[in-house]
């Protein structure tokens, strides 16, 4: 089974073509379950259900932060949220409510059952930085996996968690994290200076009879005017049963 998980950076640079290019990544990689954050919802516009179409995959989406934004020169109500789409449907799927922070906004979680066995907790952890933003994201990592582990089934933590794999914030999944992984933010272009570290993460926290065989980051390749899919890198876990 392939796993991939991709921040959309909702609807900023260049949208249309980034749609595209994302689209064009994912069906290259042929994924099992994708793992969406920052999916931009508005009127006329579905980034999750775009991509779910275009790579024939089911989409199940908890549309969360809604507010005003900028989109193709006015201002639009509009939603930017979690997704996990998949192949063959999945067996059930749900939304959490996570702490948050009024300088944040809303945090959700959200997860969904992908194979027997087998659930996947998609997350988007608070960007805030500093002492506090750290105990954040760990109460909410906290929340999180109270809400979405089984006993006996597998978990994979996949998505955006906003600090790297040997940060305080994520020590509860530490053993899981890739310590060696490539950074995942990318391309000034895109709007950010190169990070040192992975901030997006696929990690098998249960294992319930799976293994990871093989984890790599893709859609970092820009296109001719120096597009990338995303300013994110999306991750990609391969998994197997034992």
């Amino acid at each position: 089974m392939r796993i991939v998980t991709l921040n959309t950076w909702k609807n900023e640079g260049q949208y249309e073509r980034r749609l595209a290019l994302m689209a064009k990544g994912l069906g290259e990689l042929a994924p099992d379950v994708v793992c969406l954050q920052e999916c931009f919802q508005a009127d006329g516009f579905d980034t999750a259900r775009h991509l779910a179409d275009a790579l024939r995959l089911d989409a199940a989406v908890a549309a969360a932060r809604h507010k005003l934004r900028a989109h193709q020169g006015r201002r639009i109500e509009s939603a930017s949220g979690l997704a996990i789409l998949r192949r063959n449907g999945a067996l059930a799927s749900g939304r959490l409510a996570l702490p948050s922070d009024p300088a944040d906004g809303e945090r959700i979680g959200q997860w969904a059952d992908v194979a027997p066995g087998l659930r996947v907790l998609n997350l988007h952890l608070t960007h805030l930085r500093g002492p506090q933003a750290s105990s954040l994201r760990a109460a909410q990592l906290a929340r999180a996996l109270a809400a979405a582990r089984r006993p006996g089934a597998g978990l994979i933590v996949a998505g955006d968690l906003n600090a790297p794999a040997d940060a305080p914030d994520l020590a509860q999944i530490a053993a899981a994290l890739d310590l060696a992984a490539a950074p995942t933010l990318q391309g000034e272009r895109d709007g950010h200076p190169a990070y040192p570290k992975a901030i997006d993460h696929l990690a098998l926290v249960d294992q319930g009879g799976w293994a990871i065989k093989r984890r790599f980051r893709a859609l970092d390749t820009p296109d001719v005017e120096g597009w990338h899919p995303s300013d994110h890198a999306a991750v990609v876990a391969d998994l197997e049963r034992r």
